[in-house]
């Protein structure tokens, strides 16, 4: 054999060699999250029981290159947001920019929240958020509408859309601030119609996953910005958001 060509035989055999060399040692240093803890609220067509949903689906895909087991705990959303505060979860679901403290939030939003006001026509009329300043307001507990909304007045927290939508009709508030989607899922499965109250939407608030401050967070948060950054330069995150109604990806 030409001596020209045994040489090109050794460099082809050892350039195969390091590549799988190379390919072993990155299949063997890819980090095996373990238990990835999600506390979060219980959103129709986003967080379900049994684990399906969009924002649960999101998750999946942003790890999937990751060995990884979910661990999900349902609570309401404050309850969600201090157990990721005390480092007893990973990660809480939907939190806002302006919800930031003791968290780490991902780069990027994965979703916006229509924010729409509920209130009696016969009893108050208005035509800008600046307008809702003097009024008696309430919202669901922890989301802090008023803060997103620059709002000085303190506001009534309630437990549930039924309780706001309630403390609306007996003029006990003004307005019921609350989400677009959970009110349009409150209205359809309890089959109630909204008269004789009005609905006006005021703002949309971009949204966060919210990681814990530690270690294991702050790992999961920079995986989750590189994916998220690769889908969506991909095109994939975007094919993946068309599968689901009223989930928004924020591009801008």
């Amino acid at each position: 054999m030409p001596r020209s060509l045994l040489l090109l035989l050794l460099l082809l055999l050892f350039q195969t060699a390091v590549c799988s060399a190379q390919t072993a040692a990155s299949l063997a240093t890819q980090p095996d999250l373990g238990t990835i803890h999600v506390a979060t609220e219980q959103w129709q067509g986003f967080t379900h029981e049994d684990h399906s949903g969009a924002y649960f689906d999101l998750i999946r895909l942003i790890y999937q290159p990751y060995p990884f087991q979910l661990k999900v705990t349902l609570s309401n959303y404050n309850r969600a947001l201090t157990l990721v505060r005390q480092h007893k979860a990973d990660i809480t679901l939907a939190v806002s920019g302006h919800n930031s403290g003791r968290f780490l939030l991902s780069a990027r939003p994965i979703d916006q929240d229509k924010i729409v006001a509920i209130y009696h026509p016969n009893f108050l009329q208005f035509t800008t958020v600046a307008d809702l300043k003097p009024l008696r307001l309430a919202w669901n507990l922890a989301y802090d509408f008023g803060t997103i909304l620059n709002l000085p007045r303190v506001g009534y927290e309630v437990l549930s859309v039924q309780q706001g939508v309630e403390l609306v009709k007996k003029q006990r508030i003004d307005v019921y601030l609350a989400e677009q989607s959970q009110l349009d899922h409150y209205f359809k499965s309890k089959k109630k119609q909204l008269n004789p109250l009005q609905l006006k939407a005021i703002a949309a608030d971009d949204i966060y996953i919210a990681f814990a401050d530690t270690s294991a967070g702050q790992q999961l948060k920079r995986i989750w910005d590189q994916r998220f950054n690769a889908l969506l330069a991909s095109g994939e995150l975007q094919q993946f958001y068309q599968q689901y109604s009223d989930f928004y990806l924020v591009t801008e």
